[in-house]
């Protein structure tokens, strides 16, 4: 079975889209924007991400399962990333002992 060019459309567009992206992505670790660097990286990694589970993985017009599974990875990243977060933000709250 091979696939129709109205159906390959997308594929090219989304593979561009993610060369593009690679190639941003490339040129803000060459610059020094201080602590924007991570923002801009992260940034640009989600959108690769989103780009590649919506059209590479059929979730945008998959069956509801899909859209389940991948909501469930977001929410457990996002827990991930807070319990992360309260650790790092925490850790100078207590004295050390003997002082």
């Amino acid at each position: 079975m091979t696939p129709s060019a109205a159906s390959m459309r997308p594929i090219i567009l989304t593979w561009g889209s993610l060369l593009v992206l690679t190639l941003l992505s490339s040129l803000v670790g060459l610059m020094n924007l201080g602590t924007l660097n991570l923002a801009i990286a992260v940034l640009i990694a989600a959108i690769q991400a989103s780009l590649i589970a919506f059209f590479l993985m059929h979730a945008l017009h998959g069956p509801g399962l899909i859209r389940v599974v991948l909501a469930g990875g977001v929410i457990w990243f996002l827990i991930l990333e807070t319990l992360t977060w309260t650790d790092y933000v925490t850790r100078g709250w207590l004295l050390p002992s003997g002082k």
